[in-house]
């Protein structure tokens, strides 16, 4: 930090850090010009501070707005959640004012450490947006406040019993054709409800979903094969549909379905199974496939539009065949059964 010549360009360069910022410069003839023009930049900073001493609550609201169009409705809103909770908590502070110690205070009030993450993840992405598009010369007070450990509920997906009772139990019509749709796509709820008819081509038999789960927050198409079971489902809804529009047209709203929060409680309800929500179809189907009907895991990965193979190496936790070949070479050698030669022999030549 400081003043320097540059070896290879034979000018002068300057460097300065506020508030955690590193601030540059170059291309100086000499090292009073790179003096000055340091502190000019020194006390363009300090002035940039005084003039966006910005309270939380007016980042929160600039970072609120564009948050709203880059992710889905669910994230916009539990991020606002996060952020009012924040608020309620600490007060409307400077945002220069707020210290790695009141957020830990803040996140300690949480309920779960899995909670105090989440929370933590989305404050951090406040001040790092604000940093980061906004230009402001903060710190991010979450940098240096590290993560609870978490241990995540495994929670098995349902059986094929439990899927073929949940067919049965779902209503007729919008309700059975929902929960088909995600089956036989392996799509996010969200996803399948999204479906436009231009989405579906009845006639090569494919079906594009579009996602969101990707960098940037912007919808992408993925067109995936329609198995036949799909086709039937689709084709009645086709002929009976009644605007070309949505696949599953709400018509008390007169637009698409947007949720479906009680549907699935609804159906296992009736089912009498354990209570499922839509990604554990997601999830059973996945697995299924890849256990067994013996698909590729590369296979799966497509059908479920994982962009990484670990992500579905995650998802479906497959054992290393190596590993299984490994522990079948030690098959029958360590058991109870060949113990007990070795423990007769011991015990007859202490008798003798």
């Amino acid at each position: 930090m400081g003043l320097w010549k540059d070896k290879r360009l034979k000018t002068w360069r300057f460097s300065f850090q506020y508030r955690g910022i590193t601030h540059t410069g170059s291309g100086y003839q000499t090292r009073r010009e790179a003096e000055t023009a340091r502190s000019g930049k020194r006390q363009e900073v300090k002035e940039r501070k005084e003039q966006t001493g910005m309270a939380f609550s007016q980042l929160a609201d600039a970072y609120l707005t564009d948050a709203e169009r880059r992710f889905a409705e669910k994230t916009y809103k539990y991020k606002r959640y996060v952020y009012a909770s924040f608020l309620r908590k600490n007060g409307d502070k400077s945002i220069y004012e707020i210290s790695p110690q009141d957020v830990h205070a803040y996140l300690s009030t949480r309920s779960s450490n899995h909670n105090y993450n989440v929370h933590r993840k989305d404050l951090s992405a406040l001040f790092s947006w604000g940093k980061q598009k906004l230009k402001l010369p903060i710190l991010n007070p979450c940098t240096d406040i590290d993560k609870m450990p978490h241990t995540a509920e495994r929670k098995a997906p349902p059986s094929e019993g439990e899927i073929l009772k949940l067919i049965l139990a779902a209503s007729p019509g919008d309700e059975r054709d929902i929960l088909l749709t995600c089956l036989h796509t392996l799509g996010r709820i969200d996803e399948v409800l999204r479906l436009r008819w231009e989405d579906v081509n009845l006639d090569q038999k494919t079906v594009t979903l579009w996602t969101r789960k990707r960098r940037g927050g912007a919808y992408e198409p993925d067109a995936l094969p329609m198995s036949d079971d799909l086709y039937d489902v689709l084709k009645v809804r086709f002929d009976g549909k009644k605007q070309d529009g949505w696949v599953f047209f709400n018509d008390d709203t007169r637009t698409r379905f947007m949720h479906r929060p009680k549907m699935m409680r609804s159906i296992c309800k009736r089912a009498g199974t354990p209570l499922y929500g839509f990604h554990a179809l997601r999830h059973f189907m996945a697995t299924h496939l890849a256990d067994q009907e013996k698909v590729r895991m590369k296979t799966v990965q497509g059908l479920l539009r994982h962009k990484n193979l670990k992500t579905t190496e995650i998802y479906l936790h497959p054992i290393d065949e190596n590993a299984r070949t490994a522990v079948d070479q030690i098959k029958g050698k360590f058991t109870l059964k060949n113990a007990f030669p070795h423990t007769e022999a011991a015990h007859n030549e202490e008798a003798n």
